[in-house]
């Protein structure tokens, strides 16, 4: 049954359809700039459980030992194994809760070792970052191997920004105990996710003084005191929706200087990479932790400014037939005047 444009019913479709494309076009900014923001925070417990590892392994191509004053180079590449264990610090985040930051606290051991055992390097630190920016804060008691330290201007070197912008990031480097700037130079696919690439173009750092024999620099002094330099070529992957890192590449060189600047003795040249299964669990991590985060930022205000737009539409192209309809009903009334009616007017 045909539906008159200027009946009650007509009417009621018509604001409904207004209203309802109203309500949706509000929605899109409350969904991006107001429900978001809630939503992209990083756990306060790594993982979801509290613990979260990451696992690179490589090998070292130069290795000299100070102790014994030997050393390999080039021939027989040595496989190490990194790993990184990071887990949640109740304590310390309740604490950044109480001194009203907005926070998580964590507790990270970074460790590397050969593949029968023997210790390459070893550290722990305690970091607190911003949720959201993933900004170090100092508090907390923000720690590198067991030693206070001052963090703040630095980013978290366990992840990035939740919508990593285009941008240098200062990454905290947890031995030179300083930010060193990761420049974005591209994207590249990792695990079917559009990665934002990051580079640090390391430069020689030097982090403490090592006294030797004097007869590895030639002196005829019993020992001599030489710069221990460290350079890192550092390159990462991040999913630019979390900041998640879906895969790490470093290549670490350490070295002793005398006072001219001459490298008198590489110590170790190591490279190392995220395994191919860790890098399909930091995927899969950021796919989990992304997803309802892109329906309130992209898909959901997508939606709603399209589907109000078409129902606001419809709405107006409604409104516009039914008064149009109402001033033919105006003009032409559906009861003429009969002949005899006419003639008694003209009478």
């Amino acid at each position: 049954m045909a539906v008159s444009v200027t009946s009650a019913g007509f009417r009621r479709f018509t604001r409904t359809f207004l209203v309802l494309g109203l309500l949706l076009l509000v929605a899109a900014p409350i969904l991006r700039y107001w429900v978001t923001p809630g939503l992209a925070q990083s756990p306060l417990e790594p993982g979801g459980d509290g613990f979260l590892t990451h696992v690179s392994t490589g090998t070292i191509t130069t290795l000299f030992d100070l102790e014994t004053a030997e050393g390999s180079s080039g021939e027989d590449p040595i496989p190490v194994v990194r790993t990184q264990s990071t887990s949640s610090d109740s304590a310390g985040t309740q604490e950044a809760v109480d001194s009203g930051y907005n926070a998580a606290v964590t507790v990270t051991t970074d460790r590397t070792e050969t593949a029968d055992g023997r210790l390459i390097a070893d550290s722990e630190y305690r970091l607190a970052a911003d949720r959201h920016s993933q900004a170090l804060i100092d508090c907390c008691g923000a720690e590198v191997g067991g030693v206070p330290v001052t963090t703040a201007g630095a980013g978290s070197p366990l992840r990035l920004p939740w919508f990593t912008p285009q941008a240098p990031y200062p990454f905290y480097d947890v031995t030179l105990l300083a930010p060193v700037e990761m420049t974005p130079i591209g994207d590249e696919e990792v695990g079917g996710i559009a990665a934002m690439k990051f580079q640090q173009a390391g430069v020689p750092a030097p982090i403490g003084t090592v006294a030797v024999p004097g007869r590895m620099t030639g002196s005829e002094a019993p020992t001599v005191s030489l710069v221990r330099t460290r350079v890192v070529n550092r390159t990462i992957w991040v999913d630019p929706t979390t900041g998640i890192i879906l895969r790490n590449v470093e290549r670490v060189r350490e070295s002793l200087r005398d006072s001219t600047g001459k490298d008198i003795v590489t110590l170790i040249v190591m490279t190392t990479a995220s395994t191919q299964e860790q890098v399909d669990a930091q995927v899969a991590a950021a796919r989990e932790e992304g997803r309802p985060v892109l329906w309130t930022y992209t898909y959901g205000p997508a939606l709603s400014v399209s589907i109000g737009l078409l129902l606001g539409l419809l709405g107006l192209v409604g409104l516009v037939m039914r008064m149009r309809a109402e001033r033919v009903d105006e003009d032409f009334p559906d009861e003429l005047a009969s002949f005899d009616d006419l003639k008694e007017a003209f009478d």
